[in-house]
C-alpha cells in the first residue's frame, strides 16, 4: 500500500502543482472569489424569502408571508442587484484579475471587459405571451421600440429593441463572460504593455494622465471584439452569446449532472486532499465555472418561480458529502482506544462542525495515511452517490440557496434546499454512511496503535 500511495503522490503533485500555479486559472478562480460579496447578499435575500414564503406554504401558514411581504419585496430588490446580473459582476472581476497578471490598470481593464460583454450580448429582448395574457391590448401603443412580432400557434413573440435582455446578464451569460473576459481584458493588457499609447506631459496629474494610457488599448480591444461578434452574427446568424450558451454552456453544465461526474468530483477533490494538496482550490475551475454556475442557475429559477434545472451544484457537495470527517471524528469518540486519535478529535470537533477539516487533516492525519486511504476516498464517494439519487428520484428537493460553507451539517442540507426537511433525514443518513465506511478502519488503526505499543514496550525491557 505505501509503495502504491509514494507512486501515486509522485505522479499527482506534479500535476496538481501545475494546476494549483497556472495563473489564468487563478485568475478565474480569484474572478469568483471575487463577486461573492453581492452574490451572497442576493442569495441571502433569496434564502430569507424561500423562509418567509416557501416554508410557511408547506404548513399553510400564509400569515407570516402576509405580515412580512414589505420585507419579502426588499429581498426581491437586493436579488434583483445582485444575482441576476451575476455575469456583468463576474466579467468585471475578471477583467481586474486578468490586469494583475500583466500588472496593467485594474479598473480600465475591468471596464473594458464589461464593455465588451455588452457588445456580445446584443441589445434586443425577447418574451413569448399567450394570446389570452394579451387579450384586447393595443402593443404598438403599449410598447415603444417593437422590432418584430411572431405569432406562432396561440402564443406571440415580442422582439424590443435597444435593451439589454436580462436573461443574458445573469447565468446565461456566463460562460460568454468567461470567453470575453480573458479575451478583451488580455488584449488589452497586451497592448498595454506594448506601450502603445496616449502619453501627457508629466506635468499633467496622475489622476488625469493614467485614463488616457488606457485609451488606444481599449480602443483596440473593444473593435475586436465587436468586429468578432459581428462576423459571428453574420456567418451564423446568431448573437454570439446565443452560440456560446447552446455549443458550449449547455452541453457542459449537462455532462456536470451525469452521476459519474459527480462521483468523479468528489473521488478526485478527495484524492488531492489526501496527498496533502487543498482539493478545492485544484479544482476550483470546474468546481465554480461548472457546478457554480449551476448553483446560480438554479437560485435564479427559484427566485422567478420557475423549475429547477439542475440536479446538482457546488453547494450540493457541501450539503451532502463533505462533513464525512465528522464521521470519522464520531466512531473516534464512539470506539477508537488510540490516545493521539482522541486527542486530535477533541481538538478538532469543533472546526469540524463548521466544515473546517484541516485540524483534523493534518493532525490525525488523514493525509498519507495508509490506513485511511481507501475511507478517505469511499466515504464522499458514496455520500455523494447517495445524495445524487436521492435528489434525481425527487426525494429530496434539489439545492437552490448558496448557503455559507461554515453552515453546521444537516442544517446545510436543509438550509440549501430552501427548508426541505426531507434533506435533513438524507443529510442523516449519509452521516451514517461516513461512520459505517470509517468503523472498520479506525479499528484497524486501533490495533496497529496497540501492536507499535507493545513493541516499544519490549524494546524498552530488553535495554
Amino acid at each position: 500500500m505505501e509503495k502504491f500511495l509514494e507512486k501515486m503522490q509522485e505522479k499527482l503533485m506534479p500535476i496538481a502543482t501545475k494546476i494549483a500555479n497556472q495563473k489564468f486559472l487563478i485568475a478565474l478562480r480569484n474572478s469568483f472569489i471575487g463577486t461573492m460579496p453581492v452574490v451572497m447578499a442576493g442569495s441571502v435575500a433569496i434564502l430569507i424569502n424561500a423562509f418567509l414564503v416557501d416554508f410557511p406554504d408547506q404548513f399553510g401558514w400564509t400569515v407570516i408571508t402576509d405580515m412580512f411581504q414589505w420585507l419579502i419585496n426588499i429581498n426581491n430588490l437586493v436579488a434583483t442587484g445582485s444575482i441576476s446580473i451575476v455575469s456583468l459582476l463576474f466579467i468585471y472581476s475578471l477583467g481586474v484579475n486578468i490586469a494583475k497578471i500583466y500588472d496593467t490598470d485594474r479598473l480600465s481593464s475591468g471596464i473594458v471587459s464589461l464593455s465588451a460583454f455588452v457588445i456580445v450580448i446584443g441589445n434586443e429582448a425577447t418574451k413569448t405571451f399567450e394570446l389570452n395574457q394579451i387579450d384586447g391590448l393595443n402593443l404598438e401603443q403599449s410598447f415603444e421600440g417593437i422590432s418584430e412580432f411572431v405569432l406562432t400557434g396561440n402564443e406571440l413573440t415580442i422582439s424590443l429593441g435597444g435593451v439589454l435582455s436580462g436573461e443574458n446578464l445573469g447565468t446565461r451569460g456566463y460562460f460568454t463572460a468567461i470567453i470575453i473576459g480573458f479575451l478583451a481584458a488580455i488584449i488589452y493588457s497586451k497592448i498595454m504593455n506594448l506601450n502603445w499609447t496616449i502619453k501627457l506631459p508629466d506635468t499633467v496629474p496622475p489622476a488625469i494622465a493614467k485614463p488616457f494610457l488606457s485609451i488606444i488599448p481599449g480602443l483596440i480591444s473593444l473593435y475586436i471584439v465587436a468586429t468578432l461578434a459581428y462576423i459571428i452574427e453574420t456567418v451564423s446568424g446568431e448573437l454570439f452569446i446565443d452560440l456560446v450558451y447552446k455549443v458550449l454552456q449547455t452541453p457542459l453544465l449537462g455532462m456536470s449532472q451525469n452521476f459519474f461526474a459527480v462521483i468523479a468530483m468528489a473521488f478526485l477533490i478527495q484524492l488531492f486532499w489526501f496527498f496533502g494538496l487543498h482539493g478545492g482550490n485544484v479544482m476550483a475551475p470546474i468546481m465554480e465555472g461548472v457546478f457554480g454556475v449551476a448553483l446560480l442557475a438554479n437560485l435564479s429559477a427559484y427566485n422567478n418561480g420557475e423549475s429547477i434545472p439542475y440536479i446538482w451544484t457546488s453547494v450540493s457537495f457541501g450539503s451532502l458529502v463533505w462533513y464525512h470527517t465528522l464521521g470519522l471524528l464520531i466512531v473516534i469518540f464512539w470506539t477508537s482506544t488510540n490516545e493521539h486519535y482522541r486527542e486530535v478529535a477533541k481538538l478538532g470537533i469543533v472546526p469540524v462542525l463548521f466544515n473546517i477539516g484541516e485540524p483534523v487533516n493534518y493532525g490525525l492525519p488523514t493525509v498519507l495515511n495508509p490506513i485511511l486511504f481507501i475511507p478517505t476516498l469511499l466515504a464522499p464517494v458514496l455520500m455523494a452517490a447517495s445524495g445524487y439519487v436521492a435528489t434525481y428520484l425527487g426525494w429530496v428537493s434539489p439545492v437552490t440557496q448558496n448557503v455559507t460553507w461554515v453552515m453546521p451539517p444537516i442544517l446545510y442540507g436543509f438550509f440549501s434546499t430552501a427548508f426541505d426537511w426531507r434533506a435533513i433525514i438524507l443529510s442523516i443518513f449519509n452521516l451514517l454512511i461516513a461512520i459505517v465506511v470509517y468503523y472498520p478502519f479506525v479499528k484497524m488503526a486501533d490495533k496497529k496503535a496497540e501492536m507499535e505499543a507493545k513493541e516499544l514496550a519490549e524494546e524498552n525491557k530488553g535495554e
